[in-house]
């Protein structure tokens, strides 16, 4: 499953217009009944011996499926409930036909929901720009690709653009005066002047770029003002820049840079931004970092939420936070599942919270270098088969797929392996939450 599916269905307007109601109703009462039933099936299983416990995981592990496909079906609907108010309050969010597919996607919403051309200036959308990777001509004007291939002809299109009044133009060239790069050379003044052209379009990611220079300042061209700031930021967030409201949801939650604290506006403006840019990774941290604990603004802690947020997140992370947060997650959704017998082979989380854990450290994460050093110290020590612990000057062999787990010998290696840990090791590196549920 791609990133950009996460925000593709089931259609959040469909699940909430009035004929529909009735049916999803059913679909939600059958989810729970499938669950309830799984629930009692599992309770009258046997809960005493090891054997037990072995073969009670894979019913745990499909009603995990079970109930996660429940809470995203939920989720997806309560998504599309918080637009839907989004666009009561603050009007609706300007949409357009993609010039291929003709489907409405909210353009200005995410510079990642479209791609646009500077032959033209048409755009379409990923979708249909994903299916045309291969061509040679723009599928709107039939000019050469080719030709944009230079910094400055790029350049000089783009310029022409925004000489036409083409919004996004304005803002790509505005950006580029003022950091001096594709093709532009840095003229930080100009580059103000063309943003603040694109922003009186109403084109919301200009506003949020001038609101970012105004917090930040630009140099000695732009002194730093927090009120003209906040009041770029919340005109762009209420135009339906996704990016905006998911900076918003961060100042909410904390109460900073001249917001007051408010965790259910910041739980509101972080599903915003999710429902309008399924992509948007500063949102799905939020979600994920609200639905960990939150009691204040979620009606309920989820850990399979926290965990379909925050692998969005760290699948996108930069600085390795969200790995970190996201290894945790499933850690905590692996005791969740199975109580005090979650090492079980073929239910073993261990080898997945190792490899995210070590992606963390290897964006630079400082202290998840700890906490890794932390649990290679305590794994290394017991054998992950007969759980014996090795004596001081003893070293226990490394499962060498996954390596996250050590054995005292090839005996209880092999033992583990045909117990199911071969499976833990092909999960171990699934990217995606869902998949990685989902996997035998």
């Amino acid at each position: 499953m791609s990133v950009e599916s996460h925000a593709a269905e089931p259609s959040p307007r469909a699940d909430m217009e009035g004929g529909n109601e009735d049916h999803q109703q059913t679909v939600e009462e059958r989810m729970q009944a499938e669950i309830a039933e799984h629930k009692e099936m599992i309770g009258a299983i046997p809960d005493v011996t090891y054997s037990d416990k072995l073969s009670m995981s894979p019913h745990k592990k499909k009603l995990a499926q079970l109930e996660f496909k429940y809470q995203i079906f939920a989720e997806k609907k309560r998504l599309a409930r918080a637009l839907s108010k989004f666009e009561e309050i603050h009007g609706d969010v300007h949409s357009e036909p993609c010039l291929i597919c003709l489907e409405d996607i909210y353009i200005h919403a995410s510079i990642s929901v479209t791609k646009s051309f500077v032959c033209c200036g048409g755009f379409v959308c990923m979708s249909c720009a994903g299916d045309l990777r291969e061509l040679e001509k723009c599928p709107l004007c039939r000019r050469s690709l080719l030709e944009n291939d230079k910094v400055a002809e790029q350049a000089s299109q783009l310029m022409a653009l925004a000489k036409r009044g083409v919004s996004w133009a304005q803002r790509e060239v505005g950006r580029s005066l003022v950091h001096g790069r594709h093709g532009f050379k840095k003229q930080v003044q100009t580059g103000l002047e063309w943003l603040n052209k694109a922003a009186a379009q109403n084109y919301p990611s200009a506003m949020f770029d001038l609101s970012v220079f105004h917090r930040n300042g630009v140099e000695s061209e732009l002194e730093t003002s927090q009120e003209k700031a906040n009041r770029l930021l919340l005109k762009s967030a209420n135009l339906g820049y996704a990016l905006a409201n998911s900076d918003l949801a961060s100042y909410y939650i904390r109460g900073a840079d001249g917001f007051e604290r408010n965790p259910d506006e910041s739980y509101f403006r972080a599903s915003v931004a999710f429902a309008l840019d399924g992509t948007n990774e500063q949102a799905a941290l939020m979600l994920g970092a609200l639905y960990s604990d939150d009691k204040e603004a979620v009606p309920e802690s989820s850990l399979y939420l926290e965990c379909y947020y925050m692998n969005i997140a760290a699948n996108g992370d930069g600085e390795g936070l969200a790995c970190r947060l996201y290894s945790k997650a499933l850690n905590n959704l692996s005791i969740h599942l199975h109580g005090d017998q979650w090492q079980i082979p073929g239910s073993n989380a261990v080898p997945t919270v190792f490899f995210w854990l070590r992606k963390s450290r290897e964006l630079g994460h400082n202290d998840t270098r700890e906490l890794l050093k932390e649990w290679e110290s305590f794994w290394q020590s017991r054998c992950a088969n007969c759980a014996r612990k090795a004596q001081s000057d003893e070293k226990f062999k490394q499962c060498s797929k996954c390596n996250a787990q050590w054995y005292c010998s090839k005996e209880c290696q092999v033992g583990s392996w045909r117990a199911g840990h071969r499976k833990d090791c092909k999960r171990a590196g699934i990217l995606d939450f869902e998949d990685y549920l989902n996997a035998d």
